[in-house]
């Protein structure tokens, strides 16, 4: 097996013994890396990639850490900027059609073109008019219709948004 000692200084990877079991170089680690130093070196049976001394043990950074610790802003998702020193999350507007993510203004913002909006309208439409059909069926069979209603409602909200879209 591999292990691997690190420079507690820099996390770097300074050796790369192969040894039959973990206890036998912790047993003997200057048998295996004669420079080693406890007070320099670190080992672990694992490789990191991102390596991090958290009470004294190594591990992977988390991606919080690899944002804020190594400035990592590739790896914010749409809706995540920082801010003083934190990842601050801005929660998607419902009422979006298409959500687009502005980083530069860190505002969610639409990002549907005007086809996108004549297509859903009509699609809003359609449904509209199908809904209206089964209100009309449910009433004269005496069932409850608050619920097409309230499915209406929404409809003629969502499709006032889209229309109230300018480009």
């Amino acid at each position: 097996m591999i292990i691997y000692i690190y420079d507690i200084k820099t996390l770097q990877i300074v050796a790369r013994p192969i040894v039959n079991s973990y206890g036998e170089f912790r047993a003997e680690p200057i048998k295996f890396y004669p420079e080693w130093d406890v007070n320099n070196h670190i080992s672990t049976e694992v490789e990191y990639q991102n390596p991090i001394l958290d009470n004294e043990i190594i591990r992977e950074k988390t991606r919080e850490e690899l944002i804020l610790l190594d400035n990592r802003i590739e790896l914010l998702q749409d809706g995540e900027y920082v801010e003083n020193n934190k990842i601050i999350v801005v929660k998607v507007p419902d009422y979006l059609f298409k959500k687009l993510w502005n980083k530069e203004s860190n505002l969610w913002e639409e990002g549907a073109t005007q086809e996108d909006i004549n297509i859903e309208v009509n699609r809003l439409i359609d449904e509209y008019t199908l809904l209206g059909d089964q209100k009309e069926r449910w009433i004269k069979y005496g069932f409850d219709v608050l619920e097409i209603e309230e499915k209406m409602a929404s409809n003629i909200l969502k499709r006032n948004y889209l229309l109230s879209i300018k480009f």
